[in-house]
């Protein structure tokens, strides 16, 4: 099974959370300036994470989206992740990436996970580190029963 993490980050935190959940699942990380389609060969999972930046993804994250191809994930899982403040009010990120990643094909395979900050430059609050590693590893056994299952 092969893994790619791809995220974006400001202040550090987002990349942090993306080192957690590529250090838990093992896998190659990006950040998404540095995507190539070509990345993408041979991905069972792809895990796209960004911080929350007026109520969406980041825009070089949205820049990253908006050129995925339609079908370019068929046949692969994908899974979302943002970081942010705890209350309703700071926008949900992951929801938009996620929609993103089912337009290019992409089967949802676990719900977005929100990772808090406490201030805008951060820190993460604590425990959310470990907390992405814990999701990931949830990642890594839901992908194995799908593709288990597929295989019998």
């Amino acid at each position: 099974m092969k893994t790619l993490v791809l995220y974006e980050s400001k202040f550090g935190n987002t990349e942090k959370i993306a080192q957690s959940i590529n250090q838990a699942i093992g896998g190659e990380i990006y950040n998404v300036a540095e995507f190539r389609p070509e990345m993408l060969d041979d991905v069972d999972l792809l895990i796209v994470g960004s911080p929350i930046h007026g109520w969406q993804p980041s825009s070089e994250t949205v820049q990253f989206l908006n050129h995925l191809e339609t079908g370019s994930l068929k046949g692969k899982y994908v899974a979302a992740f943002d970081t942010g403040f705890k209350n309703i009010f700071s926008g949900n990120a992951a929801s938009r990436i996620i929609r993103k990643l089912e337009r290019a094909g992409g089967k949802q395979l676990v719900p977005t996970q929100k990772f808090v900050v406490v201030q805008s430059e951060g820190p993460l609050a604590s425990g959310e580190v470990d907390r992405a590693g814990s999701w990931a590893l949830g990642l890594r056994v839901e992908l194995e029963e799908v593709t288990h299952t597929m295989s019998h």
